[in-house]
């Protein structure tokens, strides 16, 4: 059996998804290969604030409010406070972290410069180093990557085609990236100048347009710039909407959630054959025989519809942690490769220097869909 490793979170934000991920371990055991390593939460290192101490409470684990005061059987610490690149203080705590001998996974976007340092002073004292960019370890994700990477190794991709936002961009590429299992060579165009009336247009434009190479694929992006400061982890309009493929159809992940969809555009072979045997009305049998004409028009991976985000939070989100950790343990891992990170943060990096700045907007709350889309279903399900 493999060791139990004592994992500490650092943060409760988003860092609570991680606890949640840790407090439920044990009911994970049961299914983890004997191989595999298995995590227990071990305590909570945060400032103190009032969520912060209900947790700990919660969750019957220490507060810890300075790296200093960790115990000396911590293994690994998860690091899910914003990074010195978005202004906080993740790359900091992760260099405390690894100086006191302790394994991280930092959770995304940090600055491949930081990446660097963080992996050589990870080398110094024998530990690990990974950043967990979150979203391909989700069952949907995993489907996307492994359908598109499978048949990538058979046939290399005409296009990509990618619509998200600037906090979830570097997240998107990595799932590209792990996909192809490459993201040189990279080039990426300006973004599409809006000219004319559409400049002076007076909401902020929902995306801007831009193409280039992502692994040698041609990729187009559709990119939101603008975010809300007062609210920078939601209002995007478009989450991960990416699709792979080339003639003979694509594979594309609909939603950060799934589903994941397989589907081709049509071609019909002989279409401008002239005689008795290019007609379905005149030769059904011959015309139902073809592949073309059998395979589905497009087949679901995976449930038809993404789950809730309760549903998620239970059920996704622990395995996509815990993927995680693995991939932080599995020395092997493409990802441990100092040129992935690199390749990646080139890529990420090329592309926020040509969109500029984020465009700064007040956001409201969503409104609700109308009409309600689950109701809409219900009217179409056979």
């Amino acid at each position: 059996m493999a060791d139990i490793l004592n994992v500490v979170v650092c943060g409760t934000r988003f860092g609570e998804h991680y606890l949640a991920a840790l407090n439920c371990a044990e009911r994970l055991w049961s299914a983890r290969p004997a191989h595999l390593p298995r995590y227990r939460l071990a305590g909570i290192v945060a400032r103190g604030s009032a969520r912060s101490k209900a947790l700990a409470d919660k969750l019957a684990v220490p507060l810890y409010t300075d790296v200093a005061q960790l115990p000396g059987n911590i293994d690994m610490a998860c690091v899910v406070v914003r990074s010195a690149i978005v202004g906080g203080d993740g790359s900091s705590l992760a260099r405390a972290l690894l100086s006191k001998g302790i394994h991280v996974l930092q959770e995304h976007p940090v600055h491949p410069t930081d990446i660097v340092r963080l992996r050589a002073l990870a080398a110094q004292y024998g530990q690990r180093y990974h950043v967990n960019t979150f979203y391909p370890h989700l069952p949907a994700g995993k489907r996307f990557i492994d359908y598109a990477r499978r048949s990538a190794a058979e046939r290399p991709p005409a296009f990509i085609e990618i619509t998200t936002s600037l906090q979830l961009l570097y997240s998107s590429l990595d799932i590209v990236c792990r996909a192809l299992g490459k993201a040189t060579p990279f080039i990426c165009s300006e973004p599409l100048a809006l000219q004319g009336a559409l400049a002076d247009y007076a909401s902020p434009w929902p995306f801007r347009a831009i193409q280039g190479l992502i692994g040698g694929v041609p990729f187009s992006l559709n990119l939101q710039t603008w975010l809300d400061p007062q609210d920078p982890d939601h209002h995007s309009l478009v989450m991960h909407k990416i699709a792979i493929g080339g003639p003979e159809g694509n594979v594309l992940l609909a939603n950060s959630y799934g589903p994941v969809v397989w589907s081709h555009p049509i071609y019909a072979p002989d279409y401008e054959r002239d005689d008795a045997q290019s007609s379905y009305l005149l030769a059904a049998d011959q015309f139902a025989e073809s592949r073309f004409n059998r395979q589905p028009t497009a087949t679901i991976f995976g449930k038809p519809h993404g789950p809730s985000l309760t549903e998620a939070a239970a059920h996704d989100f622990p395995l996509a942690i815990h993927a995680a950790l693995d991939e932080l343990m599995q020395a092997d891992a493409p990802v441990h490769q100092d040129l992935w990170w690199q390749a990646h943060g080139d890529a990420w990096l090329g592309i926020m220097r040509a969109v500029g700045p984020a465009q700064m907007t007040s956001c409201s709350p969503p409104q609700p869909p109308y009409p309600n889309p689950v109701s809409y279903a219900k009217e179409y399900q056979s």
